[in-house]
């Protein structure tokens, strides 16, 4: 199956989601002071929406709008009177339609958010006032609530497939092989590129492809080439394999958009060999071993061994990669629900951005149709990262994922740094917290599904 990119944050700019969050401390005097006492009614709009209703009487509003006067008293200057000496009548003739109206807003989020941790509702964002009403019996507020969806999510009966397989001797071998190129050197220039051990200087001036002419007012460029990089264009190495100094070819290379600019249409450059060096490997030795490892390896075996535990442990990860996208996509088919629309479209916009920047790949059957069919490539693929995102934070939440004081340690010895110092810097980083739970919370799950070996295959790769 195809290997999915990680599902954004739900949290703006990179934040944890506001359930997650440490309660707030209360500053206002008049909430200690006089808590009020409040009626409200939650309704429930969506799968992860709902509106919620709270009502108090003015004179449980009293405190608040008094406390926020005094606030405004100290800093507003009036003519006439120094700063924080005016009349507190005159104060709410020239501002208090604006002092009221903000204080009652602090009041009925600080409510609002009371009711929340009261209650325990899981929510997405902060709760949004959407509306207030004030009369002489009674204030109102509106807000809106994101919420994870109501679900207890089981994993029995899943079934995943773990591609296995061991690292060969070949891959080994051809990892010990790079970096011989790498360390090499180069040798004096030679007449024909006999093979991919070379170094290739090129000239690239772009023609018309028709003509094979230059073009005018183009500038060439020069390039130095090894061809034994994975990163070059298969169809260049093809043209140079056997060229020889002087020769040059057409090669056309496929057509570009950069961010913000109109695509660029693919371009044809007359090629022409300048000079070629054969590349010399470096020796095979236990002085090899021990310089590419700066003294860690002494012997080849020893550096086989390396590469070895090495190309293992990026399969692993690999692997488990694979297995956390089989599960996500088994849940989001198991639970299906409506995500928050205003999530949704911010996922998309982010999507958006990546594939204006050539980081997200449109699959041919979207492609084909135009820019209706990449803004429903775009659209689906927002809703189910907005589902998966909203799924790993209801498991967080069932699992109550917490790292435990051996894994703290552990993590620090890792990271290099002492127990002490990793606790600072998850209470100073809620992300950070948070990333480690994440991770955590997958490694629990993966360890209570049914997960099968199956023979590798190009297919599951």
């Amino acid at each position: 199956m195809a290997e999915l990119v990680d599902a954004p944050d739900l949290g703006s700019g990179g934040d944890t989601p506001w359930e997650f969050e440490s309660p707030r401390p209360h500053t206002d005097p008049s909430h200690s002071r006089n808590r009020c006492i409040v009626e409200y009614q939650r309704t429930q709009l969506a799968d992860c929406e709902y509106e919620l209703h709270i009502r108090i009487s003015p004179t449980e509003a009293a405190p608040a709008i008094e406390a926020a006067y005094e606030r405004a008293r100290k800093d507003i200057a009036i003519e006439g009177f120094r700063k924080g000496r005016a009349p507190l009548e005159l104060i709410k003739q020239r501002h208090g339609s604006q002092i009221e109206a903000e204080a009652l807003e602090q009041l009925g989020q600080r409510l609002a958010e009371d009711l929340v941790r009261q209650y325990q509702w899981g929510l997405l964002s902060e709760p949004q006032l959407i509306d207030l009403q004030r009369s002489s019996d009674e204030i109102g507020f509106t807000f809106r609530l994101f919420t994870l969806p109501e679900l207890t999510i089981e994993l029995s009966g899943i079934v995943l497939q773990k591609p296995v397989r061991q690292i060969s001797d070949d891959e080994v071998e051809a990892q010990l092989e790079q970096l011989r190129l790498q360390h090499g050197t180069a040798e004096e220039e030679v007449e024909e590129i006999t093979d991919y051990y070379h170094d290739v200087h090129l000239h690239f001036q772009p023609v018309d492809a028709d003509t094979g002419m230059p073009l005018v007012g183009t500038e060439a460029e020069e390039l130095t080439v090894a061809l034994y990089e994975p990163d070059v264009l298969p169809e260049l190495r093809q043209h140079l394999l056997h060229a020889r100094r002087n020769d040059s070819f057409l090669l056309t290379l496929p057509g570009s958009a950069e961010q913000g600019q109109p695509e660029q249409p693919p371009q044809t450059y007359r090629v022409t060999v300048r000079s070629i060096r054969r590349l010399h490997l470096a020796e095979l030795s236990p002085e090899f071993a021990q310089r590419i490892s700066r003294g860690r390896f002494h012997t080849v075996d020893e550096l086989r061994h390396y590469i070895r535990q090495e190309l293992q442990r990026q399969w692993d990860n690999h692997v488990h990669r694979l297995l956390r996208n089989q599960l996500e996509i088994e849940l989001a088919r198991r639970y299906p629900f409506t995500p928050p629309k205003p999530i949704v479209q911010r996922i998309a916009r982010d999507l958006v951005e990546s594939l204006q920047r050539g980081e997200l790949h449109v699959p041919s059957e979207y492609a084909r149709q135009g820019e209706t069919g990449i803004y429903r490539f775009i659209a689906e693929l927002a809703d189910l990262y907005a589902r998966l995102s909203i799924l790993e934070l209801v498991l967080l939440r069932q699992y109550q994922i917490q790292l435990t004081t051996d894994e703290l340690q552990q993590l620090a010895r890792t990271l290099n740094i002492s127990p002490t110092e990793l606790e600072r810097q998850l209470r100073e980083d809620p992300e950070l917290a948070y990333d480690i739970r994440r991770r955590k919370l997958w490694q629990v799950l993966l360890q209570q599904v049914d997960v099968q070996p199956v023979p590798y295959t190009d297919d599951a790769h």
